[in-house]
């Protein structure tokens, strides 16, 4: 690097060719702080010891000062894999990561070594020798070849390079069309019309000059060409022949063909997508920004036109720096939702983006008016003429005529004038008329044809159904086919219409194409595609004019009625039935046997179900029975395709269904009832189980009902005989909050979300973090002082918290404070911006911070609505503020003066806003809350008034919008920019559309005051914090809204009344009785309760505490019951077991507090003596029932975590398991007897728990370990072979029995050691290492071991899982077992969870959940992802 940046040395520098790395250690290493300490300890200290240590600044500073140079020369890193002994400790020096810099083009070597023979060698035979011998002579050969031979590897390299680039970029676009949900026949419509086009038509759309000027697309140039014209005049052909041009012009062109008739295509949404397809397949940009936001959004409502308006394009493509781009777009009159593509998307792109689109339509007063919103400037209008498509149509014509028969040429010539002067500038009606001229047999049968020919397209589709009428057979087909044509949700292809006729009819069809083509004349097309449908959008309006006298007229309701009938009737019958078995195969052979019209019946039935007729009694009958009897297969299939959002769309559709029912017969009867029910529970499952029913479709069978509340409908369908049984459930309906996070005697004072996790700070200082998802928590981090402020950082893991007298920074993944500043005085709005930290003070300034240049203090920036003069700042301090980064604005409210806004760009007075009194004035009333809309693209922003009124304003254009009546005093803004929320008096949460201030959801819980509001990353769920509460709810509410309907009928205007009530205490400590049958509880409220493991319910509460419950264990010598709460008071109860199978508190044995200034964290008691060890973090305390505390003993490392366990071969010992070393004490006088080591673990891992348990080879334990300083889910597993521990007789006494002699503890001796008790040398042997490694990721906490193997875990996933231990080392499998919903373990950081044979006990809230037999439950999991999972019940 010196070389480089001198220019003296360039020559030097260009000498360099390849460098090697032998366990570098280049991220820095563990075993640098032990070196540092060894030497101080020896005096011979060095100080660039310290620089090699983990996350030094010195080697971060060279490794990104070499990142610029590293593309210069060859990098080849050689890392060890074999762990340095040294002592009784072994460790890998430097770890792989440390040890590759992770540059493109590094070799990335291993080495079987340690760090101390990784560049020793004993003999030219060394194997290590050999592999760098080898990589010298390969670097050696390179710089020693020819330049010629350079020059060809070089090629060779060159050419290889862009087919590696090309499979990353295909890569990059399956996975990009998996998140848009492209379809992969996209390009059939294209295909279609570019098929239909004759050569050398079109062309003089080139010609025209208005055409010419959007092509340049020039500064000058409209960004949109409108091309308009009357049905069937070839809108569409000439739509594919500008594609068609662009292409041949190497343009970079996109395009959407809208189709009225199939509804996915009338969606904007879909258009949308496919646009940002073709658009990331044509620039590697726009790829990569859409592949950055798959990734970090992961998913996004992608059937929402407006959400991927926004999301997709407006803050995504249209941001990025692209070349000139077209968009070609054909029949927006046949869009649902064309505004969106207006208004926000066009209307806010800046002129200089170079975007031209070209369209196509008829012309509706709706298109007029939003091209209008463009500007005359922006969009230049064609209307499509006869005398433009004339030339087109003779050469149509003279191509047609030629099928004619037709003997002479004069006569075809006189033929073809005729009917281009009869065509009127209509393709279709020229298609349709030389079609039916091509089937006459003579001159005069012709000439009669064309005088018979109705001009009109309207009169030749009455012509085609009066010769429809007049056939002799087929009218049945006809009647059947018209509907699935004009009204199918899409058009449905052969094979499935065949099984949709099969349905409707009860008959099958043999070539139904050619019956088709027969019975439907020139109404009814089959495509390429083989998909039926009507031969154009004018037939299929025709065809369902409410006015046309016909036996073949669709009436619409009529024909939503008889497909949805067909649809149900599918769904009802056999083939949907579940299987009898909960086997996976069982359902796997039932959709192989399905047919293909099963997809559309179980994708489109609730379509036409909101369309059919409610005085229908058969269709809320098969509705009723699909809903009784076939609907978990129904979810089964959806699940399988990884996209639940249908069955919230079902569920809406339903929902529309049950109230046209409602408005015409009882909404009390029992299908109506279902029915409704199923309109709750179908969001619900999504909400709840859409990772399960991901995971296992086939789970849906056994595995979610016993979840769900007592009264769900879900419950009434399931097979209880093949279900899982859980007990002990006492929720009867559903919940819209997740979770209560009790924070006891300390008060909530802040809350924010970021992209994963939310946080909560305490009126002590601590702020506690959670992961959004599960609600469980991840970590705290000490503010120090009360926080009044918490703000996350979009895309990365910072958190700022600010409190009265300093403001932080943390970086979440380690819990490090990165940065700390004074807080200027009373902080009250708090935001990150590219880089920086800005705060904003009542003393009407912001302060900043360059967190890209070590926090660097900025200078204040005061605002004031007095002029240009920075000087003069208001006099009074603000009533609030809204700090938008988004929007560069920031609103400030002063009691007596408009709200205030100061342009945060141009840091500069911007205007004043806020809502209107009568005589126009601004008002100056009192401001208590304000929020700007979270999407930068809608300009809005709502304004809470003393006097109770919730106002909408623009505050851009200072115009009012709306007002509501709320008496909100907080509000918060959804991140999508869809909702609003607003805390109200009483304890109430009012959800708002934020666009329209509509009504949407309302919950009371309590009559606490609400502090703040705010909402998770996907705007699916909403936090409050109330007092020493934070609620996270999940209202249905917001799900629904989220979703696109499948029409464009407006959203429902209910309201959503929820009240909510806290009445269970609860559990927050469990221990099973070590012979089953119960389970003994401890609760928050500081009661200590038996339940039945029989039924799940609380037979008795035994005895109370003053506070909650940390800690419940049984003690089988004494028959007794420890307990622990927060305030470290202990108690132990003799209990005593009634005939009715109920406990009693008998006596109490012991009462006492340990007075240490840290909580109890781990009872251990003996079961051969009366004592038992205490545990804190830095202490330990060695108890007895007649003394109280006898022994302590001070930890000096207060972050190594112990464990201590009962010895498994003597029950007058114990063994403590702390950092590397397995110590064995005496229970009786508490006396160490020896020291055995074990493997070290990680620096950066602490131990969660320990396991002792018997297997068939011997006593084990297992340690799990989770990060030090971050999440508390399992980091690792180490399962170690425990023999080494055991004791024995001492030699020289007489052996009269082991039992008997290890009474007196004189004799006993560690099996490895002498009877003078010399320190061992053995450790203790780490078994599975590579396979626990594999397996450790897949595990969040670990419940026990069954049957001395069976290890049972809680995965990431959230499913009870289990694997064999004995059988890991040859088969790499686990168990999974059921899925348990997330919530139930939110808000906390212990998962209270036990196993007791074949059941698992569960605890949620207050309730004890016994899920009996939950182990025959098993579906087997490859560890390497590639195995089959099957179901299976044992």
């Amino acid at each position: 690097m010196l070389a480089r940046q001198s220019v003296g040395y360039e020559a030097v520098a260009e000498r360099f060719h390849t460098i090697y790395f032998l366990a570098t250690p280049h991220r820095g290493s563990d075993s640098a702080r032990l070196l540092s300490n060894m030497l101080q300890a020896a005096n011979l200290a060095r100080g660039y010891i310290t620089d090699l240590e983990r996350g030094s600044v010195t080697l971060q500073s060279i490794n990104d000062e070499y990142r610029n140079y590293s593309g210069l020369v060859k990098i080849w890193s050689f890392y060890e894999t074999q762990k340095l002994k040294m002592g009784i400790t072994s460790t890998l020096i430097v770890d792989p990561e440390s040890a590759m810099l992770g540059y493109p083009g590094e070799e990335q070597i291993p080495m079987n070594a340690d760090h101390r023979s990784i560049c020793k060698f004993d003999t030219n035979m060394d194997p290590n020798y050999v592999v760098l011998r080898n990589a010298l002579a390969t670097t050696v050969q390179k710089i020693s070849t020819p330049r010629r031979e350079m020059a060809l590897m070089s090629l060779k390299e060159d050419l290889n390079a862009p087919k590696a680039k090309e499979s990353l970029r295909q890569r990059q676009l399956e996975d990009l069309a998996k998140f848009l949900e492209v379809s992969e026949d996209f390009e059939d419509e294209f295909a279609t019309v570019k098929e239909a086009r004759l050569a050398g038509t079109c062309e003089w759309l080139w010609s025209k000059q208005r055409f010419q000027t959007w092509y340049a697309a020039g500064p000058e140039s409209p960004r949109m060409l409108w091309v308009t014209g009357k049905p069937a005049a070839g809108k569409s052909v000439l739509a594919g022949y500008v594609i068609d041009r662009l292409r041949q012009m190497h343009a970079r062109c996109s395009y959407f063909f809208f189709r009225h008739g199939d509804t996915s295509k009338s969606k904007i949404a879909l258009c949308l997508r496919h646009l940002a397809f073709q658009m990331a397949s044509q620039n590697e940009q726009v790829l990569n920004i859409l592949s950055e936001m798959r990734i970090v959004d992961k998913k996004i409502d992608i059937d929402n036109g407006l959400t991927v308006c926004r999301k997709v394009f407006v803050s995504g493509i249209l941001q990025a720096d692209i070349p000139t781009h077209y968009w070609v777009l054909d029949a927006l009159d046949e869009c649902s939702n064309i505004g969106f593509l207006f208004n926000p998307m066009l209307t806010s792109i800046d002129n200089s983006m170079p975007l031209r689109i070209f369209a196509t339509s008829r012309e509706t007063p709706e298109l007029h008016k939003q091209t209008l919103s463009l500007g005359s400037n922006q969009i230049h209008h064609e209307q499509l003429s006869t005398a433009d498509t004339l030339a087109d149509m003779e050469l149509l014509i003279n191509a047609r005529t030629k099928l004619v028969p037709l003997d002479s040429a004069d006569h075809r010539a006189k033929l073809a004038s005729r009917i281009l002067v009869r065509s009127e500038g209509s393709f279709l009606w020229t298609t349709l008329v030389l079609s039916e001229l091509s089937n006459s047999y003579s001159e005069e049968d012709i000439d009669k044809s064309l005088e018979d020919m109705p001009r009109k397209m309207e009169r030749l589709y009455h012509r085609t159904l009066s010769t429809m009428a007049q056939a002799t057979g087929g009218r049945k087909l006809a009647l059947a086919i018209l509907p699935w044509a004009s009204c199918a949700m899409y058009p449905l292809t052969t094979k499935e219409l065949q099984g949709a006729l099969k349905c409707d009819v009860g008959d099958t069809f043999r070539n139904l194409e050619e019956s088709i083509t027969a019975v439907c004349g020139q109404m009814v097309i089959v495509d390429k595609s083989k998909k039926v449908q009507m031969v154009h959008e004018t037939a299929r309006e025709f065809i369902l004019d409410e006015n046309l006298e016909s036996e073949f007229a669709v009436r619409k309701m009529q024909a939503h009625t008889r497909i949805a009938r067909a649809c149900l009737t599918y769904l009802t019958g056999e083939e949907m039935k579940p299987p009898r078995s909960s086997r996976r195969g069982a359902t796997i052979n039932l959709a192989l046997k399905r047919p293909e019209f099963s997809n559309y019946a179980c994708g489109a039935f609730s379509y036409h179900l909101a369309r059919a007729d409610p005085l229908m009694d058969d269709i809320l009958s098969l509705t009723d029975k699909f809903l009784k009897t076939n609907i978990l297969s129904w979810i089964e299939v959806i699940a399988q395709t990884q996209n639940l959002n249908p069955m919230i769309r079902v569920a809406k559709n339903l929902k529309k269904y049950f109230n046209l029912c409602a408005a015409v017969r009882s909404p009390l009867g029992s299908s109506m009832h279902n029915l409704k029910c199923w309109t709750t529970d179908l969001v619900r499952m999504v909400a709840k189980f859409a990772p399960a029913l991901a995971t296992s479709p086939s789970a849906i069978y056994s595995l979610i009902a016993p979840f769900c509340p007592l009264d769900s409908a879900i419950r009434s369908v399931s097979n209880a005989g093949r279900n899982l049984r859980l007990l002990g459930l006492s929720d009867v309906q559903w919940d819209d909050r997740l979770s209560c996070i009790d924070f006891r005697d300390r008060r909530a004072t802040a809350i924010a979300y970021g992209d994963g996790f939310f946080a909560v700070s305490t009126s002590s200082g601590t702020i506690t973090v959670y992961h959004a998802t599960s609600c469980q928590e991840y970590k705290s981090l000490i503010h120090g002082e009360v926080v009044n402020l918490l703000e996350f950082e979009s895309k990365t893991e910072l958190l700022a918290s600010c409190g009265m007298k300093l403001i932080r920074v943390w970086e979440l993944r380690n819990g490090q404070n990165i940065y700390s500043f004074p807080a200027p005085q009373r902080i009250m709005g708090l935001a990150f911006h590219q880089g920086s930290l800005l705060a904003a003070s009542s003393r009407n300034y912001l302060a900043l911070w360059d967190l890209h240049d070590n926090g660097i203090q900025q200078p204040n920036r005061p605002w004031n609505d007095m002029g240009e003069d920075l000087s003069l700042r208001p006099a009074r301090a603000p009533s609030t503020v809204s700090l938008s980064v988004s929007h560069q604005m920031l609103a400030v409210a002063h009691n007596g003066r408009p709200i205030m806004l100061w342009d945060l760009a141009e840091d500069t007075y911007y205007g004043s806003c806020g809502k209107k009194l009568p005589n126009g004035e601004t008002s100056t009333h009192m401001v208590t809350a304000l929020v700007f809309n979270s999407n930068p693209n809608i300009e809005l922003m709502a304004v809470s008034y003393l006097d109770g009124e919730l106002v909408l304003v623009n505050p851009f254009n200072d115009q009012e919008l709306g007002v509501s009546r709320a008496n909100c005093h907080t509000l918060a803004a959804s991140p999508n920019g869809c909702f609003l929320a607003g805390g109200a008096g009483s304890g109430t949460i009012e959800i708002y559309g934020f666009e329209t201030l509509r009504l949407l959801y309302r919950v009371k819980s309590s009559n606490l005051f609400i502090k703040q509001l705010a909402f998770s990353a996907d705007s699916l769920r909403f936090s409050d914090i109330r007092g020493s509460h934070c609620n996270v709810w999940e209202p249905l509410a917001l799900l629904r809204d989220s979703v696109d309907d499948d029409s464009s009928e407006a959203t429902s205007t209910s309201i959503v009344d929820v009240v909510t009530s806290d009445t269970n205490a609860k559990i927050t400590a469990i221990f099973p009785h070590p012979k089953g049958g119960f389970v003994f509880c401890g609760k928050d409220d500081g009661s200590v309760c038996a339940y039945s493991l029989k039924s799940g319910d609380e037979i008795s509460k035994l005895y109370q505490h003053k506070t909650l419950l940390r800690i419940v264990s049984w003690w089988q010598l004494r028959n007794a019951l420890i307990s622990v709460d927060a305030s470290n008071v202990i108690l132990v109860w003799k209990l005593k077991l009634l005939q009715n199978d109920a406990w009693k508190a008998d006596s109490m044995i012991v009462q006492f507090r340990l007075s240490y200034g840290h909580s109890i964290i781990s009872v251990l008691h003996s079961e051969s003596v009366d004592k038992f060890v205490l545990s804190t973090r830095c202490s330990d305390h060695l108890c007895s029932i007649d003394c109280g505390e006898e022994q302590s003993c001070t930890r000096e490392d207060k972050g190594n975590v112990r464990k201590w366990i009962q010895h498994q071969q003597s029950e007058d010992h114990i063994v403590c398991l702390e950092g590397e070393v397995a110590a064995i004490y005496t229970w009786k006088h508490w006396t160490k007897i020896a020291s055995i080591p074990l493997t070290a673990a990680p620096s950066e891992l602490q131990m969660k728990n320990a396991f002792s348990f018997s297997a068939r080879d011997g006593p084990r334990i297992l340690i799990e370990l989770s990060e030090a300083e971050g999440s508390f889910n399992t980091h690792a597993l180490s399962l170690f072979d425990s023999a080494p521990l055991a004791v024995s007789p001492n030699p020289n006494e007489p052996k009269e029995g082991y039992a008997e002699s290890n009474k007196a503890e004189d004799n006993i001796v560690c099996a490895e050691e002498s009877p003078a008790m010399t320190a061992p040398t053995a450790t203790l042997a780490q078994l599975l290492d590579p396979q626990l490694a594999v397996l450790a990721p897949q595990v969040a906490h670990t419940v026990g071991i069954r049957n001395g193997k069976q290890l049972v875990f809680l995965d990431i996933r959230s499913w009870i899982c289990s694997v064999d231990l004995e059988s890991l080392a040859t088969r790499m499998v686990y168990s999974r077992h059921f899925f348990v919903p997330y919530d139930w373990f939110a808000g906390t950081r212990d998962i209270l969870c036990t196993v007791i044979g074949q059941d698992v006990v569960l605890v949620r809230n207050g309730d004890v959940a016994v899920v009996k037999g939950g182990l025959e439950f098993v579906e087997f999991v490859d560890l390497h992802g590639s195995g089959e999972r099957t179901w299976r019940a044992l």
